[in-house]
């Protein structure tokens, strides 16, 4: 591996750490300011269900009952920018167990793909699903 390919995976490691205890974190307790970290044009599936747009997102994840998560794997890789015209984007992939409130705890995967906008790393798509 490249210096270079070594940085930015290193980068994206790192980054990709940071998001999922912000994401999970606001998503669990402060669930308004998820918005912030989606780009308007966003989109999410939801256990099938499609949303386009951080506002309905957010909207969409205020509706759910209260919430734990607990993060058992996280990948984190770049993409390549021939893929992203140059544009610094990550995926990141995390797995582990959520309660929704009345309940019980299910396994569950959530992928993100994320980009770099002024300095901020902003939410493209995500996909959820958990497994009952």
């Amino acid at each position: 591996m490249s210096t270079e390919a070594a940085l930015k995976n290193d980068q994206a490691c790192s980054a990709g750490e940071e998001f999922q205890k912000l994401f999970y974190e606001s998503f669990d307790k402060r669930r308004k300011v998820l918005v912030k970290l989606y780009m308007e044009t966003a989109t999410m599936v939801w256990n099938g269900k499609p949303l386009q747009g951080a506002t309905k997102i957010v909207e969409f994840i205020e509706n759910l009952p209260t919430s734990q998560h607990n993060i058992d794997i996280l990948d984190c890789h770049p993409i390549i920018d021939a893929v992203t015209n140059g544009q610094t984007t990550i995926m990141v992939v995390v797995g582990g167990k959520v309660k929704f409130d009345g309940h019980k705890w299910y396994p569950f995967s959530e992928n993100f793909v994320l980009t770099s906008q002024v300095g901020k790393w902003k939410i493209i798509s995500n996909t959820f699903r958990y497994f009952e």
